[in-house]
């Protein structure tokens, strides 16, 4: 399983924060993750952390937000594997079929799980989905709703943890499985 952190500075958070993740990410996966590795991806070359697992599982787990994971889906090496998770923010229509849509045209049988939504209301009264990440818990970093529901449910395995705690894409405009 390979993990990608986005270094924007409100994601990736201090130091302890992404030293906390990989404690996460060993919770999550019940495999002791790789140290942190500075790399650039995309064709805009953006900056992310990365770590891998040693678990079998053919994945990417991306906590970025939503232009970032786009940007990823336009990578070849992305074709390569089995599914992407989308640990994302701020929820725009379509735009999980859209990435889909770029994963697909390289694999087709890609995958996609997009991150949970919670409804807030924002400064100007707007309603809003989002996937806001929150100082929630004991976990040492800001966590999204889909990050809690995988520690949660973290003893059921990965993949069924996954399934509970992430939305499953169906590729079809604006249909998501259930």
């Amino acid at each position: 399983m390979i993990f990608l952190l986005s270094t924007r500075k409100e994601v990736m958070g201090t130091y302890h924060n992404i030293m906390a993740r990989l404690e996460f990410i060993n919770d999550i996966t019940g495999v002791e993750p790789t140290l942190w590795k500075i790399t650039k991806l995309g064709p805009y070359k953006m900056t992310f952390l990365v770590c891998k697992t040693n678990d079998g599982i053919n994945g990417i787990y991306i906590t970025a937000h939503n232009r970032e994971v786009e940007y990823l889906s336009l990578c070849n090496f992305i074709s390569k594997i089995d599914f992407v998770i989308a640990n994302t923010c701020v929820y725009e229509k379509d735009f999980d079929t859209n990435i889909m849509y770029n994963l697909r045209k390289v694999n087709k049988n890609i995958a996609m799980y997009y991150a949970k939504q919670e409804v807030e209301i924002t400064t100007d009264r707007v309603f809003r989905k989002t996937n806001t990440i929150k100082d929630v818990g004991n976990f040492g970093f800001m966590t999204s709703i889909s990050d809690r529901l995988m520690f949660i449910n973290r003893k059921k395995g990965f993949m069924d943890a996954l399934n509970v705690s992430f939305n499953k894409i169906s590729g079809v405009y604006g249909v998501n499985y259930i």
